[in-house]
């Protein structure tokens, strides 16, 4: 959710409230979490929620693992962002700086990297420390790690994002952005400066809504016989 007329929310609150989004919802994450997104082949689509469809592009967003390869003790895939609006589909680059474009998973945990990284420069990367742990544990956004923070949601989904911090500052209109990742279905959700304004994007698998709070709750869609 984003702070603005859609939402109708205080920013203090929302910001406040979101910072704390730490507390597990979901059962435990397992070990090896990360690993859905760097499957080969993997396409996760996402479409606007359907209650705000009337104020949002029809685009849809398609993220697609290629170039999937090992480097090192890690398994390495960029991922393609792709804004299909029937037949016509172009790069996906609302909230560009915030995009998912290369990932390596390791025992340690998962590294966000930048698509332009050679194996390289990957390789130096994974001699560092991952940017977030496997499993993944939740943790609250706070003005030292710039409001990134983590949280188990429903059905053992993980959102990861950032958020603006009560006290650090004035919140500009979009002031978080989040992606979350189911464990077997990958990216089911994206939110704040991911995507358009005033609008969050879910896989057609999953149900999700807000219930008083600013954090999606997510629910999977029943199969139609």
């Amino acid at each position: 959710m984003t702070c603005g007329a859609r939402s109708g929310c205080v920013v203090a609150v929302l910001c406040a409230a979101v910072a704390v989004a730490g507390a597990d919802k979901g059962p435990a994450p397992a070990k090896g979490f990360w690993k859905v997104l760097v499957q080969p082949g993997a396409r996760w689509v996402l479409a606007p929620h359907a209650e705000e469809r009337g104020n949002t592009p029809s685009e849809k967003i398609t993220i697609e693992t290629y170039d999937v390869r090992r480097v090192g003790d890690g398994d390495v895939a960029r991922l393609r962002w792709t804004a299909v609006d029937g037949k016509d589909a172009q790069p996906y680059n609302d909230g560009a700086d915030n995009l998912i474009t290369q990932v390596a998973v390791t025992e340690k945990g998962l590294y966000l990297l930048r698509a332009d990284m050679d194996d390289a420069a990957v390789t130096e990367a994974l001699a560092k420390a991952p940017a977030r742990s496997d499993p993944p544990k939740a943790y609250k956004g706070t003005k030292r790690n710039q409001g990134r923070y983590l949280r188990v949601a429903e059905l053992g989904i993980v959102c990861m994002g950032w958020s603006h911090v009560e006290g650090d500052g004035e919140c500009e209109e979009r002031c978080e952005g989040e992606v979350c990742i189911a464990p077997t279905d990958g990216i089911v959700s994206l939110d704040g400066t991911y995507v358009p304004q005033d609008s969050y994007y879910l896989s057609a698998q999953y149900k999700a809504d807000y219930s008083g709070s600013p954090t999606l709750h997510f629910r999977k869609r029943l199969k139609s016989r």
